[in-house]
């Protein structure tokens, strides 16, 4: 079957020709589409017939809202987490809890993509939202730190799942031109939140304030992903109705249906083709088993079980009698590299539906995007997890101005991925910018260092967060892009989440390595730079609760050895972070690069409809384009 896209004659000639149209499998009786995966192909059929347009936006709308949701919870509830730490005297624990939180919930994203294809996309959002009110309500209620990190986990689930299910929403309905920018329209709302953001943690900060801080998300989210649920439901009946497709079959034997179909004369509502498929009859036992198979669930429990038991004694070995020596340590690291073990062999001869299926391990595009940002996010959690901790013992700002600060690399992220969305439309490449934006990110990481110690440059903070942003989301709209052209619609919410689960067990081990080399240094330099009339008792609180030491002016002896402490261990932090950042630049050089046409993806010549792309000519053909015939192009989507 044809590669990508056909209008870019100029691009054969060009140097990157063996690397924008690789080959690719063509489709075959064998490939299968789940029934998610049909609904949304039909969705987007139905939404070109009379009235369907309206809906597909009152969709976009709808998921926009979501997003809109998703972005103040996430601006406001991890700016709480050195406050609720801090009063359960954990705030040393903090990178078990991020280790925790993030390996589950990355664990969980591929789970949730496969119940996704299974059943359908609405029906996914209202497990999620379920997730969201059980894991708020537990926080918001919780009387000591093993309850609050219960309900971190139900939340990280199912923030985790909306972000995913958003992201799959969009892939499935837009053409991959277009791609990079849509996806990125979902994180602006993070720009516009930032500045509420600041007000909100500011005035629940106080005492036991932030319980209404993660409670109020109980409530706003089943409120706002309601219309999207609704609108998703609507679209799928619609295409029942018009009898676009049989929601049971798999997209091989539609077309097979649709062909005989054709062959007969037969149509349907509207004139349109029937493509009935029975669905198989099977018992609920059967059903159940079957699903389970498909979501590989046994191997997930394995991949959550193993991360966690390996990672976790990174963060615990301080607390531990003898540390490493201890031999709940030992055994936990054991135990879990032998379930890892235990999962790669599953994977590879036992499971019927592997989590990373043969085809993604031999994807090279994939595979490159995946390892990008695996490195790139492991570097990122190095050097930031305890970055807001060092920022608020450093300046004096107000909690309001140091949430502002803590969110300038998100809007830097959001602002810069639309503009990298803009850039991929026009250019209808990735591999550039991403490189370029690996290189911004490695000068960010690179300015925070001032000799043996980290910065105190208030300027190099803020050029850091400006640099990193803008960097990071060429990069990561670069992978996101890249990764989802690599496959066929089936594979897309398996990729997405993939993708997600190397970005979650980055950051779980840029946690845990954090976590090691901040419970090694922190201790020991609080007593060395702290006044002699410091006890160890103190020194102990100042290393468990940050707000024990804010509570000394900038020109008190404590607070002043502190800050140089705190500068001292953030750069045992920043280096390795530094360092790690070269592996993502080397495997940007590697990636392909193909072109982002309009098609779905870039191995199959169909639209996010199932349909084959109609060639309708050639692009600059007859001559170059002027500048002006492009960008009216650009503009009309043509």
């Amino acid at each position: 079957m044809s590669q990508p896209d056909t209008h870019d004659t100029k691009s054969k000639s060009s140097s990157d020709d063996h690397d924008a149209r690789p080959s690719a499998p063509p489709p075959s009786k064998e490939y299968f589409q789940s029934s998610g995966v049909n609904r949304m192909e039909a969705i987007y059929r139905a939404s070109q017939r009379s009235g369907g347009r309206a809906m597909l936006w009152a969709l976009g709308l709808s998921v926009l809202v979501c997003a809109w949701a998703y972005s103040l919870d996430t601006s406001t509830t991890t700016n709480y987490e050195p406050f609720v730490t801090s009063s359960f005297q954990q705030h040393s624990n903090l990178a078990a809890l991020s280790i925790a939180t993030k390996i589950i919930s990355s664990v969980c994203k591929p789970f949730l993509a496969k119940i996704s294809d299974v059943t359908s996309r609405p029906y996914t959002y209202i497990l999620v939202i379920l997730l969201y009110v059980m894991g708020y309500i537990i926080i918001a209620t919780c009387r000591n730190f093993s309850a609050y990190v219960v309900g971190s986990v139900f939340a990280a689930i199912a923030s985790s799942g909306l972000d995913l299910l958003n992201d799959i929403i969009v892939a499935d309905l837009t053409t991959l031109e277009w791609r990079g920018f849509v996806s990125s329209i979902l994180s602006m709302p993070f720009v516009i939140n930032t500045w509420f953001a600041g007000e909100i943690v500011q005035a629940l900060s106080d005492g036991d304030g932030w319980r209404w801080g993660y409670g109020m998300f109980a409530i706003i989210m089943p409120v706002v992903i309601g219309p999207a649920i609704i609108t998703l439901i609507y679209l799928e009946r619609k295409a029942q109705k018009l009898g676009i497709v049989n929601m049971a079959s798999s997209n091989a034997a539609r077309r097979e249906a649709r062909e005989l179909a054709e062959k007969k004369g037969e149509k349907g509502p509207h004139g349109l083709v029937v493509a009935e498929v029975a669905p198989t009859n099977l018992t609920w036992i059967e059903r159940v088993k079957a699903n389970l198979a498909e979501i590989d669930a046994f191997g997930l429990i394995l991949l959550g079980f193993g991360w966690s038991l390996f990672l976790l004694p990174f963060s615990l070995k301080t607390y531990a009698k003898n540390g490493w020596k201890n031999p709940s340590m030992i055994a936990m690291m054991v135990v879990g590299g032998i379930i890892l073990i235990l999962f790669a062999l599953y994977e590879r001869f036992l499971a019927a539906k592997p989590i990373m299926p043969r085809r993604l391990l031999l994807n090279k595009t994939f595979m490159c995007a995946a390892g990008i940002d695996f490195f790139y996010f492991m570097a990122g959690q190095l050097r930031g997890l305890y970055f807001s901790s060092f920022i608020y013992i450093v300046e004096e700002w107000s909690i309001k101005n140091w949430t502002y600060f803590n969110n300038t690399m998100t809007i830097c992220l959001c602002v810069f991925g639309v503009v990298a969305g803009l850039i991929l439309r026009w250019t209808h490449r990735y591999k550039t910018l991403q490189i370029i934006g690996l290189c911004i990110k490695i000068i960010g990481i690179g300015i925070l260092l001032d000799g043996k110690k980290a910065t105190r440059s208030t300027a190099a903070f803020a050029m850091s967060q400006v640099l990193i942003g803008a960097g990071g989301a060429f990069s990561v709209v670069g992978s996101r892009v890249a990764s989802q052209a690599s496959v066929p619609h089936q594979d897309l919410a398996l990729s997405i989440s993939v993708l997600s689960l190397f970005t979650g067990i980055g950051s779980a081990v840029g946690s845990a390595l954090a976590a090691v080399i901040w419970t090694n240094k922190m201790p020991g330099l609080l007593r060395q730079n702290l006044p002699n009339t410091v006890s160890n008792a103190q020194v102990t609180s100042f290393f468990k609760n940050i707000r024990t030491i804010r509570q000394y002016g900038a020109s008190n002896p404590i607070r002043a050895g502190a800050i140089v402490a705190y500068r001292e261990t953030l750069w045992y932090l920043v280096v390795p972070a530094l360092c790690l950042s070269f592996i993502p630049l080397v495997l940007g050089m590697l990636q392909t690069n193909y072109y982002l046409g309009k098609q779905q993806n870039a191995v199959m010549n169909v639209t996010p409809g199932g349909e084959k792309v109609e060639e309708t000519g050639v692009e600059g053909q007859g001559g170059e384009e002027t500048f002006k015939e492009r960008f009216l192009r650009f503009w009309a989507g043509k």
